[in-house]
């Protein structure tokens, strides 16, 4: 198996993608998930210098630069102006982007929401995958469909012995990132890194619209090499 991948894989660019690729999902999840709180930005923070992974975009370059350069004693302080902007843009009276949903998204085509929220439902029963909804998300909300991709991440790299399930894993994620993510973040991305005030949500924004398409991209020349 080792030999199979080791094209892309022994190349210091997909070392560091598949290592880095379950915590760029997690950094998104974190702080499009909820208002972020100084325990979760403190740890961020003092790993931004030490995470090559965030040097896959652009935009991470930037957070990861803006970060690494707070102090301890800026943590409060950023930690109270992004949670107003985590407000402002998702869950205040006259937020900006109140329902971050596929469906909602795709509404252009009346009955497209719909088919792909029961698309979407009918893959995560498939995989055996069930999530802890913080807020009752609906299933084609953002979080719970990057978590999902993190998650399928952890399975395939579960699976490196048996090419098989690799195979299936590889080709669960491209499906949904193709089918879901693709079709509709592009434009969250934008509206995102338009109206973002602040570093992180800014750059988050950036970081959304970079690496849902770099990670399909490297996932679809891994299934490649493991034809």
């Amino acid at each position: 198996m080792t030999t199979t991948l080791a094209s892309l894989l022994d190349t210091v660019e997909g070392a560091r993608w598949l290592q880095g690729r379950g915590w760029v999902y997690q950094l998104l999840i974190d702080f499009l998930q909820e208002p972020p709180s100084l325990s979760q930005i403190a740890p961020w923070q003092r790993q931004a210098a030490l995470r090559e992974e965030l040097a896959l975009t652009e935009g991470g370059r930037r957070l990861q630069q803006y970060l690494g350069g707070l102090e301890p004693s800026e943590l409060s302080e950023v930690c109270l102006t992004e949670t107003k902007e985590y407000e402002r843009l998702f869950t205040g009276l006259d937020a900006l982007l109140p329902c971050v949903c596929e469906s909602v998204y795709r509404a252009a085509d009346p009955g497209n929401g719909q088919r792909c929220l029961q698309q979407i439902r009918s893959v995560y029963e498939g995989c055996g995958i069930v999530f802890n909804k913080l807020r009752s998300e609906k299933d084609d909300h953002l979080t719970i469909e990057l978590e999902f991709m993190a998650v399928a991440g952890e399975m395939m790299d579960q699976t490196q012995g048996l090419p098989e399930c690799l195979a299936m894993w590889l080709d669960t994620q491209i499906d949904f990132l193709e089918n879901h993510l693709l079709q509709w973040t592009p434009g969250l991305a934008k509206e995102l890194t338009a109206i973002a005030r602040t570093p992180i949500y800014r750059e988050l924004g950036y970081i959304l619209g970079e690496f849902i398409p770099y990670d399909v991209k490297m996932l679809r020349v891994l299934r490649r090499e493991l034809a």
